[in-house]
């Protein structure tokens, strides 16, 4: 059955409207366990190792933001970080409960849910939520709001030496290659400050509300990035996807799993003259 024009937009509504109600959930649920931590919501499980962990509050939070889902529209497949595939139906969810695990698990208030829905799929909305700052960015109908209002971004800077960049890398896990050493260098000599937060949702989250210019990661799986991208193509930003090969892809529904590198930026911003174009070009990064 093929749905009206209005019918669609009702429909995207509710995912929407869902979306942000699973959100609030789940960072009600991070909040809680971060403002009140106790050996109980900190309680930890390696997975990858010791630099890949998750609490008691990532699960409980993630059961928050599906059980919500669900009892909105029980028609919905739902990708999360720690119950993997669940569910069955033409809505698709793709959830990070806390990403920034290790901030939150540390003590440090940065770290945020990211939550993507996809109908058919196409993308429907993208919700990245700190419950900190109490901060919900959304994409959603082509638009990208900041707690409810428009955003207004403006340009940070055109060049690299007069931006900041964010990224995650190196990552832990395992002794940087001298080729890594060497990029994170020519990144460090050729941006104004190079930070590293701990959050790659927030990070995307940033650059597409224009707070900061460009972002890099090469280190994540597709719910740290569903949402973000959202955001960042809902500003009109510029997305650079490429797969474990160095090809450029479409960061699509189905393609995300694909995605191995990733740069954003603010739309007026000279990539191809940028430090990381070159970078991800030679298949440095």
């Amino acid at each position: 059955m093929t749905l009206s024009e209005p019918d669609v937009r009702a429909l995207h509504e509710m995912i929407t409207a869902v979306a942000r109600e699973a959100a609030l959930a789940a960072g009600l649920v991070a909040r809680r366990g971060f403002v009140n931590a106790s050996p109980e919501t900190l309680e930890t499980e390696q997975k990858a190792g010791f630099f890949d962990i998750v609490t008691a509050s990532d699960k409980a939070a993630e059961r928050a933001a599906c059980d919500t889902i669900w009892s909105r529209i029980p028609a919905s497949r739902i990708l999360g970080e720690e119950g993997g595939w669940q569910g069955e139906g033409d809505t698709t969810w793709i959830i990070d409960p806390i990403d920034g695990t290790s901030n939150f698990a540390s003590g440090l208030p940065f770290f945020c849910v990211s939550i993507a829905a996809y109908h058919l799929g196409e993308p429907v909305c993208g919700i990245v939520y700190d419950p900190i700052r109490e901060e919900v960015f959304m994409a959603s109908g082509g638009r990208l709001t900041l707690n409810g209002e428009p955003v207004k971004a403006f340009l940070r800077g055109r060049t690299d030496n007069e931006v900041e960049v964010l990224s995650n890398a190196p990552y832990e896990g395992e002794r940087p290659s001298r080729a890594a050493q060497e990029a994170h260098a020519d990144l460090v000599n050729a941006f104004r400050a190079v930070r590293r937060f701990g959050s790659c949702a927030l990070h995307l989250a940033y650059v597409a509300v224009g707070r900061v210019a460009i972002a890099y990661e090469s280190k994540f799986s597709a719910w740290d990035i569903a949402a973000g991208i959202q955001l960042v193509e809902a500003a009109g930003g510029q997305v650079v996807a490429q797969d474990a090969k160095g090809h450029r892809i479409e960061p699509r529904e189905d393609a995300l799993g694909s995605v191995k590198r990733l740069v954003v930026a603010q739309a007026g911003f000279d990539y191809q003259s940028s430090c990381l174009s070159k970078l991800m070009a030679d298949g440095a990064l």
